[in-house]
């Protein structure tokens, strides 16, 4: 044993190796003899104990442990990284409970699994906003107002609201700084001003019966910011825009829009067309349409860089429902991926001249009705059919309303429909977002400028 002794500390004492066997049952140990077994230390194979492994295998375990380890720090600095992403994101927004201002009783029932989003692109002069003009403006106002019903069979309708439009505005209770007000007859832009989103939401729910599950309230600087992080948007210019109002300078041909641009197009109304609303509608219809093929075609939701840029602005530039979280807008931005341009159709709610003002327009009521019923439906327009012969009550020709600010509350009065060559078409027209300007027109004809360059 003295040799094995020697050996474990590097220092061998004989080079023999000597061993006493155990007895088996069988043997006394009296009868036992020892046996003397020889073995050279160049003979020995090499066994490594248990407690000591090769080199190899340890510095491969080495490796091992030490990637996994640079591998879950690095997963626990981007975890943390994109939470933090997340949360800036969250703290940019600004967000209103639609459950708590809007009691559940009074407004439309839920039907199916379609999306409708109201968007309000407001004409506030707050901030940043007041280099657009009417730094003595008061409070706000929709000057743009769409509903965005998308459907779970990849099909999205957007139906424009006019400004100009006279209803029946609903009582809203007081938001921030503003009054609230009883329910009267009047512009539709004026529900911004007397309860903000939530009182517009009400007013289209009253209107439409149709429920709005999110909204989203638009600044100008916000809609140029979301245009600007999307490098701009391609549309073909029929002819040359020049509006010094909104100071619109636009070239004809195939242009991109940034941000400054875009907004002058949009916004452009009196020096442009007929001067009206309902043309300023059909310059922004074709340009949505431009935005949303591009979006589709381009792959942007597939583009970090872009995306990043995108949610900084939306989170940042806008205000919208409580529900309305980051999740959401992926969700539906990715549901928004598969749809494709040529199943995403605009319209406007049909309409004529108020008899009293032609500034003002009234809705052709059953045309309007086959136009929400087929948003109610999830069905295609031209599918859907309304009984006609419906009264239609309009207000008098002595009514008198301003433009901007909403007038005193009053009852509606009444007058008969106006004469069916006023009426338009029994069709209720839509442009896809395929439609080209420069092919389909913008109502921008050298015959419609109203005040050529």
């Amino acid at each position: 044993m003295g040799n094995l002794i020697g050996s474990a500390f590097g220092h061998p004492l004989s080079p023999l190796v000597s061993f006493v066997p155990r007895p088996r049952a069988r043997d006394s140990a009296e009868s036992h003899t020892p046996v003397e077994v020889s073995m050279s230390d160049d003979a020995r194979p090499s066994t490594p104990s248990p407690e000591d492994p090769p080199p190899r295998r340890r510095s491969l375990r080495r490796v091992l442990v030490w990637t996994s380890i640079l591998l879950s720090a690095a997963l626990i600095a981007c975890l943390g990284t994109a939470y933090a992403y997340y949360r800036s994101l969250r703290a940019n927004m600004v967000q209103h409970d639609l459950v708590a201002l809007l009691p559940e009783e009074e407004r439309p029932p839920k039907i199916g699994d379609a999306v409708n989003i109201l968007f309000i692109g407001s004409d506030g002069r707050e901030g940043g906003n007041a280099a657009y003009g009417g730094r003595d403006f008061v409070g706000e106002r929709s000057d743009s107002l769409l509903l965005a019903h998308i459907s779970p069979e990849n099909r999205v309708i957007v139906v424009s609201f006019p400004r100009d439009s006279l209803v029946d505005l609903p009582a809203c209770d007081p938001y921030g700084e503003t009054e609230g007000t009883y329910g009267y007859y009047g512009m539709i832009n004026a529900a911004l001003f007397h309860g903000g989103p939530p009182c517009v939401v009400k007013t289209i729910e009253s209107l439409t019966q149709i429920r709005i599950d999110h909204f989203v309230h638009l600044s100008f600087v916000g809609f140029r910011e979301m245009v600007d992080a999307l490098g701009g948007v391609e549309m073909c210019i029929p002819v040359p825009l020049h509006d010094e109002r909104s100071k619109l300078d636009i070239e004809a041909g195939t242009q991109v829009l940034d941000g400054e641009q875009a907004l002058a197009f949009v916004r452009a109304r009196y020096e442009i067309g007929d001067g009206g609303d309902l043309g300023r509608i059909d310059r922004q219809q074709m340009f949505l349409g431009a935005l949303a093929s591009q979006m589709l075609d381009s792959k942007v939701l597939a583009n970090p860089t872009t995306m990043h840029a995108l949610l900084e602005s939306v989170t940042q530039y806008t205000a919208t429902d409580a529900d309305l979280t980051l999740d959401t807008m992926l969700s539906i931005a990715f549901t928004l991926a598969d749809v494709e341009p040529r199943n995403i159709t605009f319209y406007t709610v049909p309409s004529w001249p108020a008899p009293w003002d032609p500034n003002r327009v009234i809705w052709n009521e059953e045309k309007a009705e086959r136009l929400f019923r087929a948003i109610k439906e999830d069905t295609p327009v031209e599918d859907v059919i309304v009984e006609t012969g419906r009264p239609t009550a309009e207000p008098s020709p002595s009514t008198s309303l301003t433009p901007s600010y909403p007038a005193e509350p009053s009852p509606k009065p009444t007058n008969p429909e106006p004469t069916p060559s006023a009426a338009p078409p029994d069709a209720i027209e839509g442009r896809d977002a395929t439609a080209d300007p420069c092919v389909n027109g913008l109502g921008l004809g050298t015959e419609d400028m109203v005040t050529p360059r």
